[in-house]
């Protein structure tokens, strides 16, 4: 396949992923990165997912952000297949996050009135 269809390709691939789905993408950015021993790159999308984060979730979000900030310090030392490991661990959780709210939602039925306001 040449360039321009891998481009294109991607572009439909981020254009229709849902919210997690686009996280999951950045974290395989950054992993296939830091397998490169691609500092740049895995420095930028690790900064991205810190800036992804919901802070109205302070909880969640900070311990996220401190696995996030040790990553980026392991990149900044060289230290990728630690990195890589860490964020694969982290993908692998979000992944299955994903899996199960996908399996929630196909159990409820679409259009179904609560019983509450049925007649």
């Amino acid at each position: 396949m040449n360039q321009d269809g891998i481009d294109v390709y991607r572009t439909n691939q981020v254009m229709g992923a849902s919210p997690g789905q686009l996280v999951l993408l950045l974290y395989d950015h950054v992993i296939r990165c830091l397998g490169n021993e691609d500092m740049r790159g895995a420095s930028k999308g690790l900064v991205e997912l810190m800036g992804s984060l919901d802070l109205d979730y302070q909880e969640v979000s900070g311990r996220l952000f401190s696995l996030y900030e040790y990553s980026l310090d392991l990149v900044k030392k060289s230290e990728y297949e630690q990195a890589s490991k860490v964020l694969t661990e982290m993908r692998q959780m979000w992944a299955t996050a994903i899996g199960r709210m996908a399996n929630q939602e196909e159990q409820v039925p679409e259009n179904k009135e609560p019983a509450s306001v049925r007649s």
